[in-house]
């Protein structure tokens, strides 16, 4: 059985858990230093924990103009439901709760199939028709200082055309107490489909505490890469659901607050979720795939398997590694198997 064929077999398993931890708001730690593209300690903490966060890794000027056109973008393409005021950039009053307008039903077929260019649910509103725009390829995933963290990270990186869009998380009118006892239920955590290797969350503005801050479950990469056929293409072992739960349920998430320009890299594998939102600030992120510049499923074979998601720049790989090549070793075998191709091995 090929990995594509394995994606095909398993791509409806489910992710969501009914037992959650509620999650504890964390400031990363700088562990940069000067003229490092990563320090040792950078590096151990992504091995450990599945992540790492690039404070200010982004120019400040280059990501304004990006969440002004970013902005801009949103106006012209989101329309309120009748009746509502008009959504304001410079008005906060307007970012509360705002009421959309109906959008086209998700396209069947052409470019788009499967998945809208704009998703809304409430105050998620994802901007995946910027996805491909000149002006984020080139400050997130074709950034050089993000470029060389990824690829030292990884490794031989295939080349980036686009980013997933913007993520954007609005104030909803609630009260703050009566918030805080539903943090856990307000978690989805999850794991993404087809290829996941390396991905990027770069914040357009600062994102306090309780502010929707990218939501991660430290060190479920181990745990979600052994209920995995592959290393990296989508492809969940019967015991996924299980542990799925287990993370859900026993591992405290982390709510990574930080400033504009901050980069959060994770491993592919990371358990992770939206933010709890009950500030009065917009969160706004850009999302980011790297994967090894290896041989990869046309989007033909993604569509005919299920798994042709456009707005992701990562594909099926056709030659990836097998989990179960490791399986009743010990646990330096488990960690070469999970480090394999990266640029990280032997850590």
């Amino acid at each position: 059985m090929t990995a594509g064929e394995d994606a095909r077999e398993t791509e409806t398993a489910p992710q969501a858990p009914s037992s959650k931890q509620p999650s504890q708001v964390f400031d990363a730690p700088d562990l940069s230093a000067p003229n490092k593209v990563l320090t040792d300690a950078e590096t151990d903490f992504f091995v450990r924990h599945g992540f790492v966060v690039k404070k200010r890794l982004l120019a400040a000027n280059a990501v304004d103009a990006a969440r002004d056109r970013t902005w801009r973008h949103l106006l012209d393409r989101m329309p309120m439901a009748p009746g509502n005021a008009a959504l304001r950039q410079h008005d906060r009053s307007t970012w509360v709760s705002p009421a959309w307008g109906t959008m086209p039903p998700t396209p069947t077929d052409g470019p788009y199939a499967g998945r809208a260019p704009i998703v809304h649910a409430g105050a998620t509103v994802k901007l995946h028709d910027l996805g491909d725009a000149d002006f984020l390829v080139r400050l997130v995933p074709n950034n050089l200082k993000v470029r060389r963290v990824a690829a030292r990270l990884l490794g031989n990186l295939r080349p980036s055309c686009r980013t997933r869009g913007v993520y954007a998380l609005f104030p909803t009118r609630q009260d703050p107490g009566e918030a805080e006892t539903r943090i856990a239920d307000a978690l989805l955590p999850h794991a993404d489909q087809v290829c996941q290797q390396l991905n990027a969350c770069a914040y357009l503005d600062d994102v306090p505490p309780r502010g929707g801050g990218f939501t991660v479950y430290p060190g479920s990469h181990k745990t979600l890469f052994h209920a995995h056929r592959f290393a990296a293409n989508w492809s969940p072992l019967p015991r996924f659901a299980e542990v799925m739960r287990a993370v859900a349920g026993e591992t405290a998430p982390l709510e990574l607050t930080g400033s504009k320009g901050d980069v959060i890299f994770w491993h592919g594998r990371l358990v992770h979720s939206a933010g709890v939102h009950f500030g009065q600030h917009i969160r706004w992120a850009v999302f980011a795939d790297f994967m090894h510049n290896g041989e990869t499923l046309s989007d033909d074979e993604h569509r005919t398997l299920g798994q042709f998601e456009w707005f992701k720049d990562t594909r099926l790989l056709r030659n990836d590694i097998e989990t179960a090549t490791c399986e009743g070793q010990d646990d330096d075998a488990h960690r070469e198997a999970m480090w394999r191709g990266w640029r990280l091995a032997g850590r």
